[in-house]
């Protein structure tokens, strides 16, 4: 996948997604980077609902994220977001979690997806993403 293949959300800290001490609760972090996924497939045609319907479940099987810095309540940020495949059966969306002020890379991560056929139960990738992981 080249460069250009990378997906970019932006969004803001609002004040429900702080802790005690001010930051971003870190299972927020997981939250920005699901919402950044779907919306990455999104703008690549593949609609969840209408693969449910057609027999493709997807699921996140594994998350490595490293936490390096925190976001506090009103920060701006950007979470980027790029595909690579992981196996016969899997793929990977590397994501980063960036603060806009000043440019830093918050959270960084790997999440490994698969899909599966509903009727077999058994792993399946739709041919769509193979296409896009072949790119």
């Amino acid at each position: 996948m080249t460069d250009q293949q990378v997906f970019i959300w932006e969004s803001e800290v609002r004040d429900n997604e702080t802790d005690l001490q001010g930051v971003v609760n870190n299972a927020n972090y997981f939250i920005y980077m699901a919402h950044a996924r779907h919306k990455h497939l999104q703008s690549l045609g593949i609609d969840f609902a209408k693969m449910h319907e057609e027999g493709c479940d997807f699921f996140l099987i594994k998350s490595e994220v490293n936490f390096k810095a925190p976001l506090q309540s009103g920060d701006e940020f950007v979470v980027t977001s790029k595909m690579q495949p992981n196996g016969r059966i899997r793929f990977d969306f590397v994501q980063d979690v960036i603060r806009k002020s000043d440019n830093k890379v918050v959270v960084s991560a790997i999440n490994t997806a698969t899909a599966v056929n509903i009727e077999t139960k058994r792993p399946a990738l739709p041919d769509k993403i193979k296409e896009l992981l072949a790119d």
